[in-house]
């Protein structure tokens, strides 16, 4: 396995120039298009309010972020930190993000949008209602999948640890591991349902979904971890029961190779010192305080 460590300001090196040139020409496209419609631009100041501002937008299921910073090369300082850190997951959306920056006043306005994937078009309308009907065909078939699911395990009657216990126990049980898998092609939810296959981003999206569904506040992490097949990006979940943030490794709690009915609790309801031990991330996500106690 490569030292993610190393490869990290490589990745990064490689992310500025695509995206630099993403902005240029994206902001050709832009100038050639008249602005009919104005829009609110939020100020950033450094990398967690670039966090904030991404994430709101995520949870939210909107796809266009309206940033302002002093100048393009400051954003772009701020973005690399953020992905220094593995902050910048795709979950809910497609990997590549567009942008379009135009410099007005002394300040550079950037337009971006994050185009969600067939999970996050399907929260759009099933979670955030801000769509009248599902936006694409791929994205009702996810939407109709999470509502049969939601129907099957959750209750009114069940307390929130056993809403989240059922959602975590009903992956594990219906979804093994892509060990050889693509990690593109296995990094959404709606592989997981198709195929009952799919690697960490999908186990997490999946769970989140379900979890936000059932009406549990739960959010995708990106970061490292040191457990399973070795040192690399890794994503899970944080979720709050009873006002308090836990974490929760679902994909980690899946036997590899998969094993019929066997569910393990290694990596739930786990508090930041226990995970710490074996996943690393951005400390702009929640503060987990302590392992959940029954």
């Amino acid at each position: 396995m490569p030292n993610v460590k190393s490869q990290r300001k490589k990745y990064a090196l490689l992310l500025a120039a695509i995206m630099s040139l993403n902005m240029l020409l994206s902001g050709c496209l832009y100038n050639l298009i008249p602005m009919n419609k104005k829009h609110d631009y939020v100020r950033i100041y450094d990398a967690r309010g670039l966090f904030d501002l991404m994430y709101t937008a995520l949870y939210n299921f909107e796809e266009d972020v309206y940033i302002e910073a002093s100048s393009y090369d400051e954003f772009m300082g701020i973005w690399t930190e953020l992905d220094d850190q593995f902050a910048l997951h795709s979950a809910f959306r497609e990997k590549d993000v567009t942008l379009a920056r135009r410099d007005i006043d002394g300040a550079c306005q950037i337009e971006m949008h994050m185009e969600l994937n067939a999970c996050g078009k399907a929260m759009q309308y099933l979670y955030a209602k801000n769509v009248k009907k599902y936006p694409t065909e791929e994205a009702e078939k996810v939407g109709e999948e999470l509502l049969r699911i939601k129907s099957e395990i959750i209750t009114d009657s069940q307390t929130e640890e056993e809403k989240v216990k059922a959602i975590h126990d009903y992956l594990i049980t219906h979804c093994e591991y892509a060990v050889d898998g693509d990690v593109n092609l296995y990094a959404s939810a709606d592989r997981l349902f198709s195929e009952g296959k799919a690697q960490c981003q999908g186990y997490s999206e999946a769970f989140a979904a379900l979890c936000l569904l059932s009406g549990i506040d739960c959010k995708v992490i990106s970061g490292t971890s040191t457990f399973g097949f070795g040192d690399g990006a890794h994503a899970w979940c944080q979720v709050r029961v009873g006002y308090i943030w836990y974490h929760v490794d679902v994909t980690w709690d899946d036997p590899i190779p998969d094993v019929e009915n066997m569910v393990r609790y290694d990596f739930y309801l786990k508090g930041d010192m226990t995970m710490k031990a074996t996943h690393e991330w951005c400390p702009y996500f929640e503060e987990c305080f302590t392992n959940y106690a029954a």
